[in-house]
């Protein structure tokens, strides 16, 4: 028997495990199939296994940063959906957005930390 693969992947990176625990407990209640990373490094190996149809990624981590992994994944063919996350800085998310935007290859949203429920549930429900 093949093995289906799910059609709703989400792959979540934050340097924050109790973000990605948030967000894998949201995504989990909409059907999806999440994992995580902590690491850009880690990130990049899981994508490259999960081939997750949505990411939710921090944009301020230590190493390697939410700018650099969405041209990453520009370069990777993504053709989900990006949503970034920052509690920081929105203006740094402005500029991962317009870099996701300008390549036309997925669809981007931004979120502010604290991420709400609702918010999240919003931005993947319409995934």
């Amino acid at each position: 028997m093949i093995d289906e693969v799910p059609k709703k992947r989400l792959l979540v990176v934050d340097d924050e495990p109790a973000f990605c625990r948030f967000v894998r407990n949201v995504a989990q209640e909409l059907d999806y199939t999440v994992e995580m990373a902590t690491t850009g490094q880690e990130f990049m190996t899981t994508y490259t296994l999960f081939r997750p149809t949505v990411v939710v990624m921090d944009i301020v981590m230590p190493e390697i940063e939410g700018v650099e992994l969405t041209q990453w994944l520009i370069e990777q063919g993504f053709a989900g959906k990006l949503i970034l996350a920052t509690g920081f800085a929105p203006n740094y998310a402005n500029v991962a957005q317009r870099l996701a935007d300008a390549s036309s290859q997925f669809e981007t949203a931004t979120l502010l930390k604290p991420v709400g429920i609702d918010e999240l549930e919003a931005q993947l429900a319409e995934s």
